[in-house]
């Protein structure tokens, strides 16, 4: 189920969307050169949900911002579409661990925020597409509230729907759910499942739940505490792999057989002891 560590191609079907070559980035920290991300070299495909793990520490987050052109690489070189990345653009939206909400606008107005920001000055189109995408996101009932009047999990889905009105090729999410009751990051594993497959953006995903890695991944990237990529797993558990799915019993054991092979690799990134199952 794993994939060597020299083969980083994407085994989705699909062409290859972003290209990581030789991807460095080094930071300077009293005086001392840091090494954050380390020579990652990856190929991931158009429609293809990639979720990156690892020990804390392993630069799992900076890979995300230079994918997102928030930062720039120390070495190597970043494509999206056969194009250099020089910094952020519209074909990529990122959604950070932080909600992202204007507190003095509403629901409504924060969504519309994202075509604002594209440009556009047509009101009726504006609102048009923003309810669209807040009715994705199961959102349409709390369109007048405001920030200060949403649960954690209406803050997310209301900072989905701003990003996926902007209609991006590529979602970068860096811990959304972290901060999320179980029984709302369940339910939000089925909705970004089903607008993943909507809309058929790209996903890079980073999380530090393998549960979460596990139910969401087409494949899984594995980062060590050196800021490499130490191995790649392909996921090929069937979809949909939540609700009545996760009761069959094949399923399972493949579910927990997946997640403690990542398991012991992230441990072993990290210099700590593997399993043995």
């Amino acid at each position: 189920m794993a994939e060597r560590l020299h083969d980083q191609t994407p085994r989705t079907g699909g062409e290859t969307l972003i290209s990581l070559k030789g991807v460095s980035k080094n930071f300077r920290k009293n005086s001392k050169e840091i090494t954050v991300v380390n020579d990652c070299n990856l190929d991931i495909a158009e429609n293809e949900f990639l979720v990156i793990v690892g020990p804390t520490g392993s630069g799992k987050s900076t890979l995300l911002k230079l994918i997102a052109g928030f930062e720039a690489p120390t070495s190597g070189e970043i494509r999206v579409g056969g194009d250099i990345i020089k910094r952020p653009g519209a074909d990529r939206g990122m959604i950070f661990q932080e909600y992202a909400l204007l507190p003095w606008r509403n629901v409504l107005k924060n969504v519309e925020l994202g075509l604002e920001f594209k440009g556009s000055r047509d009101e009726a189109e504006n609102r048009k597409q923003a309810m669209k995408y807040i009715d994705m996101v199961g959102l349409s009932y709390a369109v007048n509230k405001y920030p200060v009047e949403l649960s954690g999990g209406m803050k997310r889905r209301a900072s989905l729907a701003m990003i996926l009105v902007t209609k991006p090729k590529i979602l970068l999410m860096d811990g959304p759910f972290n901060a999320l009751d179980s029984k709302t990051k369940m339910t939000l594993h089925t909705e970004i499942t089903r607008i993943w497959e909507h809309e058929k953006n790209t996903i890079i995903f980073v999380t530090s739940e393998l549960d979460e890695a596990v139910k969401l991944s087409d494949r899984i990237a594995v980062m060590n505490k050196t800021g490499k990529i130490s191995r790649i797993f392909q996921n090929d558990l069937p979809r949909p792999r939540m609700g009545k799915a996760a009761l069959d019993a094949d399923f399972h054991n493949r579910f927990v057989k997946l997640r403690e092979e990542v398991l012991n690799e992230v441990k072993a990134g990290a210099g700590k002891a593997v399993c043995e199952y």
